[in-house]
């Protein structure tokens, strides 16, 4: 099976688990709703602090702009990321204990998450310094920095694939997460791997529907239809957005159900995981 059709498969798969389970589609919807707040907030701030230096900055060479402004990055960069994982933390949780037989509510989800708010704010320091990190060498280094900083982007990535599930299963570090997440990762698929599914380019391909909506009503309705066809491609965007997060976070949870116990979830079957990924040919 290609991998194409193998992704579009786990996505089948993962997406039956949650249409039996709905109540977790909030769980995306909160961090959604919750990042758009804050960005809000905090953009609108930093336009008022660096007002009079967008004017000179934006469009000019990346290593002309005041550390200010990267600072403040960094810290827009860290509340998102914390949101983002709080949230993918509760429904992990709420996942993994569904999969395992329990009644997990999307409420008991939240209160794992809250008792672990320490550890996932000190990965989301960790994961925004990362980030920060790769953005300054790529910007700083051209066409070098771009190659070497995706390299260490893929590595990075698969390294830290389990630490989401690990801190919703357990109270631990983040330098702890990520040696574990590491190490179940090898245990399991070995090192020199390569993936053998991407949730990323289904979701990518299922978001071409919305572009066609502008251009599809325009002819009939004219400029009616474009905006039309504009606010509905929003929302068609916006549900896919929601299910896409969802569908990671319940695949992430059985996968690393699998990882760590050797069991299979609901609707999955042991091909499903132990070819996640492959050996490197």
């Amino acid at each position: 099976m290609g991998r194409l059709a193998r992704s579009w498969d786990l996505v089948g798969k993962s997406f039956e688990v949650l249409l039996s389970d709905k109540e977790l589609l909030l769980l995306p919807v909160f961090s959604g709703t919750s990042c758009l707040i804050v960005s809000v907030m905090i953009l609108g701030g930093g336009a008022l602090l660096f007002r009079s230096e967008l004017g000179v900055f934006v469009g000019t060479d990346p290593r002309t702009v005041p550390q200010g402004m990267w600072a403040f990055l960094f810290c827009f960069y860290l509340v998102n990321y914390f949101i983002v994982v709080f949230f993918n933390v509760a429904l992990v949780s709420a996942a993994s204990d569904r999969f395992a037989g329990g009644n997990a509510t999307v409420n008991h989800g939240l209160q794992v998450a809250w008792d672990r708010k320490g550890s996932i704010l000190q990965w989301a320091v960790l994961a925004a310094t990362v980030g920060i990190l790769l953005n300054l060498l790529e910007e700083r280094l051209g066409w070098l920095g771009r190659l070497v900083a995706g390299f260490i982007g893929v590595a990075w990535n698969m390294a830290t694939f389990f630490v989401v599930p690990l801190l919703a299963a357990e109270d631990i570090g983040p330098v702890e997460a990520l040696y574990r997440s590491a190490d179940i990762f090898t245990e399991t698929w070995g090192e020199e791997l390569v993936g053998g599914f991407s949730f990323g380019v289904i979701f990518t391909l299922l978001t071409i529907p919305g572009f066609l909506l502008p251009i599809l009503l325009a002819r009939p309705l004219g400029a009616t239809g474009v905006l039309v066809g504009f606010i509905v491609a929003l929302a068609y965007w916006l549900l896919l957005s929601i299910i896409s997060s969802a569908v990671r976070g319940i695949f992430m949870a059985a996968l690393y159900r699998y990882a760590t116990t050797s069991e299979v979830s609901t609707n999955f079957n042991r091909d499903d995981f132990s070819t996640a990924w492959q050996p490197r040919r």
